[in-house]
């Protein structure tokens, strides 16, 4: 049984460990102090999914953002990830129906994501595209702090 729930400060420590999961190396404090902000902004979502131990196995992260090419607003998701041991479980589904019904609630009228082009992401794909998601667009990003 997988309850899906807004995440809470307190669960740093294995959003930590999903950031991990999903390739990208970061310490506790780091997440700590990213999470801080992103609870204080009321455009952010973050969802856990939680087995009946209490054990964190997926988050979903959520931006409510406007566009500037249509009407109306769309939902960002700007990270997704279940814990290997509990993925094909059905877990990676909840948390994307959860993401579709916080658009909905927020009269999004779009739901979208990027996905890295690397070999371990061809899973990830097939997965969004069995719930209906399209490949639109490619995306391209330059970091300023270098």
């Amino acid at each position: 049984m997988i309850t899906i729930r807004a995440a809470h400060i307190t669960d740093t420590p294995a959003l930590t460990i999903l950031m991990h999961h999903l390739g990208y190396q970061a310490t506790e404090n780091d997440v700590h102090d990213r999470f801080t902000h992103i609870l204080q902004h009321p455009d952010y979502l973050t969802l856990v999914a939680v087995d009946q131990d209490g054990i964190v196995a997926g988050m979903i992260g959520l931006i409510k953002s406007y566009h500037y090419e249509h009407n109306g607003c769309y939902v960002r998701i700007a990270a997704m990830v279940v814990k290997e041991e509990f993925r094909r479980l059905g877990i990676g589904k909840q948390l994307m129906l959860a993401a579709e019904q916080w658009a909905l609630q927020n009269n999004a009228n779009a739901l979208l994501l990027n996905s890295g082009k690397r070999e371990e992401r061809i899973a990830a794909y097939a997965f969004y595209q069995s719930l209906g998601y399209a490949i639109k667009s490619s995306g391209f990003v330059k970091w300023l702090d270098q």
